[in-house]
């Protein structure tokens, strides 16, 4: 899983979104405090409207701004209104047709990769992060070996180790 560039400019221009005073902001300017294209910048604002993260309103006077309130909207709700579903491998993405799914050890720390980085993007909130007010968690689950098939598919494991 890698944080796209994309990525990266949505959560700068959803950082200034979220803290500034005034209700509209232009993708222009905020192409401008990012250092974005203007094109790259108005591609991501249509995204993030096609989440309803943003709206957008045309217009002279127009611009965008925030949907939602930044304290409900989690960075894994930015990030996967990017760039889709997290996806650690290709055997884990949500159509995956791999044929040694069943038989690989290795699936289950796939899977276990991305519901820790979903768990722990899941934790924080714009809000929480441009007021500095809460820093991300990871759940005590995931230090818990035992409970490693509470969060990872181990079904196919299990069949294969006798487990």
């Amino acid at each position: 899983m890698d944080i796209s560039r994309k990525t990266d400019y949505a959560l700068r221009i959803l950082s200034i979104l979220a803290t500034s005073e005034s209700d509209l902001l232009s993708v222009r300017v905020a192409a401008e405090q990012v250092d974005v294209p203007y094109s790259f910048a108005r591609s991501i604002q249509h995204g993030l409207a096609q989440a309803g993260i943003v709206e957008s309103l045309r217009g002279v006077h127009g611009g965008m701004r925030l949907k939602a309130d930044p304290a409900a909207i989690t960075l894994c709700d930015i990030v996967e209104a990017v760039q889709g579903p997290f996806c650690i491998n290709e055997c884990t993405a949500p159509d995956a047709d791999c044929s040694r799914m069943s038989t690989c050890c290795f699936h289950p720390l796939w899977l276990g990769a991305e519901a820790l980085m979903r768990d722990y993007l899941s934790s924080i909130t714009l809000h929480d992060v441009v007021t500095w007010s809460r820093f991300p968690a990871v759940d005590a689950k995931f230090t818990d070996r035992s409970a490693f098939a509470s969060y990872a598919d181990c079904a196919s494991l299990r069949r294969h180790t006798g487990a």
